[in-house]
């Protein structure tokens, strides 16, 4: 029998991301994809569409702490008594800082 027989396969590793709740996590994954396609652990195309989906995701968390930053000038703005909003809800409004 050669030694051939004798050595055991390995699996291939899984390619796993994570937990994906913070902006911070996203970001990690995106580099862990980047990184599994560059070393052939993952396939680019598969690779391609989880860091397309990724992207997405750190848009929208992008956006998500954006519009908290804007509302809580506009809490702390309505504490002072100014009628000024920071909200990025409010598209169509041009975005003052009071001097």
């Amino acid at each position: 029998m050669s030694k051939d027989f004798d050595q055991v396969a390995k699996a291939p590793k899984q390619f796993k991301l994570g937990h994906l709740g913070t902006l911070n996590q996203v970001i990690v994954a995106l580099g862990k994809t980047i990184r599994a396609m560059a070393d052939g652990g993952l396939d680019s195309q598969v690779g391609s569409r989880i860091c397309n989906g990724l992207g997405i995701m750190r848009h929208c968390l992008e956006t998500r702490t954006l519009d908290q930053l804007g509302e809580r000038l506009d809490h702390l703005e309505n504490t002072r008594g100014e009628g000024n909003s920071y909200g990025t809800a409010k598209h169509d409004q041009p975005h003052h800082l009071a001097h």
